[in-house]
């Protein structure tokens, strides 16, 4: 009789050159399987994490707009010390007002202007210039409504100002290769920003100010 040969536990001949080459194998797919996971893992934290930013810098950038806005014009206690408060510039990009400091009690100009160069909102006032308000800015509009209802990008005259729509486009900082752009964001004024065509995420910000010292 033919007699069978079995493999025990305390066998020691070691494996097989079949069972290395599976042992192997498996191991080399369990690898790449984890590395897969990690690096998915990796992309979409990173992600995650642009979007988290740039949402937290449009959101500080319509804050601080409407916290300053909001002043356009207050004369302080006596409103016949200064007659003159109110806007100075108002256009699509750039808006600047002058207004009664209420720690100083003087006459201060604060204004916001939007660079399509560095792409960045920047704020000026009595004792800051060119202060970084936000970075990775796509654009800025500024839409006014005057005291008779009707609506503008150049609004005059600038003292029948009542209210403005900010909208402001912000981006992520890096690019996302599996990730395509292609979506168009329209603006208070009817006009629209893109399509991009580009690996960057976007959030159209917006916000109404009233004038409440107009």
């Amino acid at each position: 009789m033919k007699r069978i040969h079995t493999r025990t536990l305390d066998d020691d001949r070691g494996l097989t050159l079949v069972e290395l080459i599976v042992a192997l194998a498996l191991a080399t797919m369990v690898s790449l399987a984890l590395v897969s996971t990690f690096t998915s893992y990796s992309r979409t934290r990173t992600v995650q994490e642009n979007v988290i930013a740039m949402q937290q810098n449009l959101r500080a950038a319509l804050y601080l707009m409407g916290r300053d806005l909001r002043m356009a014009g207050y004369r302080g206690p006596d409103p016949t010390s200064a007659p003159a408060a109110g806007f100075i510039t108002a256009n699509a990009t750039t808006l600047s007002f002058s207004m009664v400091d209420e720690t100083t009690n003087a006459l201060t100009t604060v204004s916001y202007q939007y660079d399509g160069t560095s792409d960045t909102l920047r704020r000026s006032d009595g004792t800051m210039t060119n202060e970084l308000v936000a970075e990775n800015i796509d654009g800025v509009e500024y839409y006014y409504t005057l005291s008779d209802g009707s609506q503008s990008t150049t609004p005059t005259p600038l003292g029948n100002i009542r209210s403005v729509q900010i909208a402001i486009l912000a981006r992520t900082d890096r690019n996302d290769r599996d990730f395509s752009n292609a979506t168009t964001y329209t603006r208070p004024s009817g006009a629209t920003w893109g399509p991009y065509n580009d690996g960057r995420r976007r959030r159209l910000g917006e916000s109404v100010i009233l004038f409440r010292n107009m």
